[in-house]
């Protein structure tokens, strides 16, 4: 009897995670308005001096950030990550320890994209606490993951059972200063669009590990969901993955 084909759980650093994760990329448009969105933020500083991107991870969004700074600190705590951060990034200074554990410089803009997933809930707010206190006056920090009422966030709420939600960051004591910070979210619009149901599968897969996966689902149950929530027509599939940019501004 054949094996049951079962959804994948794979760690960060492992070969199925940078092949799913390029598989993602390939259908999905979340990087380039991601991009886009904090390209026009970062053109708004008064200056930019020092980057910190925390949970740089692979070093792509670094390395497209980089030429915009003077000085640019890569947190990234992966061992598996850190060598290909630094050959995609090699003007960063490179911190190989979690965001707890850094004492970088004050920075004029701090980036922590979808690296909130794998923090564990109670220790949000002590990290969001540790990047807003990298700031230096005028300085601007952006958290991104996914907004929890996407398409893959209501798959994820299924399968796996939990979603995101950064709205609870905004009444964390270090922000409550109104004096002190602006605090507000913006939701980029971003979708995943695939020609075969194999590769919506193999997209939503990706998504599907931004949780542990205890107890994995069975790919036809995958496939049954894909196709009878995300299939627009023949050969057509679409599903949202829209970010939440918990931006805060350092007044004073």
């Amino acid at each position: 009897m054949d094996a049951v084909r079962m959804v994948q759980a794979f760690s960060s650093g492992s070969p199925e995670y940078h092949r799913s994760f390029k598989i993602f990329l390939d259908h999905t448009d979340q990087k380039a308005k991601a991009l886009e969105w904090l390209g026009g933020r970062i053109e708004q500083l008064a200056r930019r001096e020092r980057l910190i991107d925390a949970g740089a991870g692979n070093g792509m969004l670094t390395s497209w950030l980089a030429d915009r700074f003077d000085d640019v600190i890569a947190i990234e705590p992966n061992p598996s990550l850190v060598e290909e951060l630094r050959g995609n990034c090699p003007q960063a200074t490179v911190v190989a320890v979690p965001i707890l554990k850094a004492d970088p410089p004050f920075a004029d803009c701090v980036v922590c994209s979808h690296v909130f997933y794998y923090i564990p809930r109670p220790e949000w707010n002590e990290n969001a606490a540790r990047l807003v206190g990298w700031l230096r006056p005028g300085g601007f920090l952006a958290i991104c993951i996914q907004n929890p009422n996407t398409d893959c966030m209501r798959m994820v709420d299924h399968f796996i059972g939990g979603r995101f939600d950064l709205s609870k960051l905004t009444q964390i004591p270090e922000l409550s200063d109104r004096g002190r910070f602006n605090v507000a979210i913006d939701t980029v619009r971003a979708s995943i669009r695939t020609q075969t149901l194999q590769s919506a599968c193999q997209a939503a897969e990706f998504v599907l590990n931004v949780l542990p996966i205890s107890s994995p689902p069975r790919w036809s149950d995958l496939e049954d969901y894909v196709s009878d929530k995300f299939q627009r027509a023949e050969n057509e599939f679409e599903f949202s993955c829209d970010q939440d940019f918990l931006h805060v501004t350092r007044l004073a």
